[in-house]
């Protein structure tokens, strides 16, 4: 019988977080107000999204990371939802994510460990 290994992956802030990693989903002119603002507070096209603290208007990180990414899908008429999150579900997604920590080795920290973890599992189901 095999065994067993407990392995803990923190992460760092939420799931929205690391969505907030795909580059391709940046505005380079953003439009809305809110977005504008977010933007000039903290640009994750450049900063590592992990990183980034809390906008004065949220009671909470989570909250207003959720907020970043949703007004970065409203500018290109994506919708996201916790119970619909839509395009952050699909494969092209997710290959973005994978090129962010590629490109940028010090950004989403957290993410990179969840890669990591899910590479080795991949492995031995492999072998």
């Amino acid at each position: 019988m095999g065994s067993t290994q407990l392995v803990v992956i923190i992460q760092n802030r939420c799931i929205e977080t690391w969505f907030l990693g795909n580059t391709k989903i940046y505005s380079r002119q953003p439009q809305s107000k809110s977005l504008l603002d977010y933007t000039r507070y903290y640009d994750i096209s450049v900063n590592c999204p992990e990183l980034m603290g809390k906008y004065d208007k949220f009671n909470t990180h989570a909250q207003f990371h959720e907020a970043y990414l949703k007004e970065l899908f409203r500018a290109k008429n994506i919708n996201y939802s916790k119970k619909n999150p839509g395009d952050v579900l699909k494969l092209y997604y997710l290959e973005q994510l994978l090129k962010r920590i590629e490109d940028q080795s010090s950004h989403l920290l957290s993410f990179q460990n969840f890669i990591n973890f899910c590479n080795i599992i991949k492995s031995k189901l492999n072998s």
